[in-house]
């Protein structure tokens, strides 16, 4: 996606909704994301997207692409990129993340709205209602009794 004033902040909002799944994601070793995808298993890459993002998202709205690559060579640390979805509130996100030991980002590939005729403004924001709304409820912990 070309990059924009809207593009990038779009981004960041992806990347903060995301935090927790991104670090559930990294607790799987990239020799088995690299092996799926060499082996195109990618229900088992599906598999481990769902149980990183069901604690955070109602099912069905953060989801695996079915798609996913990796750079692995002899002069630099492994790259694993995962291809996601999220669909809530007629919004549509299609990106890829792109997970490395020095970093996690998010390649945005293509946002669709159901709703046309709004302002970039007013885009973003319900972008980041839609990731809202899908968040589910953090339990708190219960209060000791004493």
């Amino acid at each position: 996606m070309k990059r924009t004033q809207f593009s990038t902040q779009r981004v960041d909002l992806i990347t903060s909704h995301l935090t927790e799944v991104v670090r559930d994601l990294r607790l799987v070793d990239a020799a088995d994301y690299i092996a799926f995808i060499r082996c195109e298993l990618f229900g088992n890459i599906a598999d481990i997207v769902n149980s990183a993002t069901e604690l955070h998202f109602h099912p069905g709205t953060l989801t695996f692409g079915l798609g996913g690559d990796y750079i692995l060579d002899w002069a630099s640390s492994p790259v694993v990129t995962l291809d996601l979805e999220f669909c809530n509130l007629g919004v549509s996100a299609y990106f890829r993340l792109i997970l490395s030991a020095e970093e996690s980002k998010i390649d945005l590939h293509h946002l669709r709205f159901a709703e046309t005729g709004r302002s970039p403004a007013e885009n973003t924001e319900l972008l980041d209602a839609a990731f809202q709304d899908a968040r589910l409820p953090q339990l708190a912990a219960p209060e000791r009794m004493e």
